[in-house]
């Protein structure tokens, strides 16, 4: 029998990466994180590129592979969620294990690309949230085991 915890993992990140996909496409801070990638691409010797692109082009390619990848990744994401369904022994397991997964990622990732703060609020509320998940997950455990 096939673990359900990567694919329930591997769904969580693909959920958030989603969901970063999304915002760079809607963000305002996106321009400045586009010019970070092109400064990057451009400087670097291993890349010779010959020609100039106008950065208002490139900035909406740029929007529109985000907008794209918005669509792939949460095609991955159902595809692993589902899978992860099917080898679980229960819907919840695999709920909470996206769950968290996604949630602790999507705060990474806000952290590192957006500069979000994580503040003590947010990690009170993220643990609380968590906690009430795996208490929702043991007491379906609990259910399974005297039925």
């Amino acid at each position: 029998m096939t673990s359900f915890i990567p694919f329930a993992v591997f769904s969580g990140v693909f959920a958030s990466l989603s969901s970063v996909f999304a915002k760079l496409f809607s963000d305002t801070r996106t321009e400045i994180f586009h010019d970070a990638v092109t400064s990057f691409i451009t400087k670097q010797e291993f890349i010779p590129i010959p020609w100039t692109i106008d950065p208002q082009y490139s900035l909406i390619a740029f929007r529109g592979t985000c907008f794209g990848l918005i669509f792939v990744c949460n095609s991955l994401m159902w595809t692993l969620f589902t899978k992860s369904l099917n080898a679980a022994p229960s819907s919840v397991q695999t709920t909470t294990v996206n769950g968290a997964v996604n949630f602790s990622v999507s705060a990474l990732f806000g952290y590192l690309i957006f500069d979000e703060p994580l503040a003590l609020g947010w990690w009170i509320g993220a643990s609380l949230i968590l906690t009430g998940t795996i208490l929702l997950s043991r007491t379906q455990k609990e259910k399974e085991k005297t039925a």
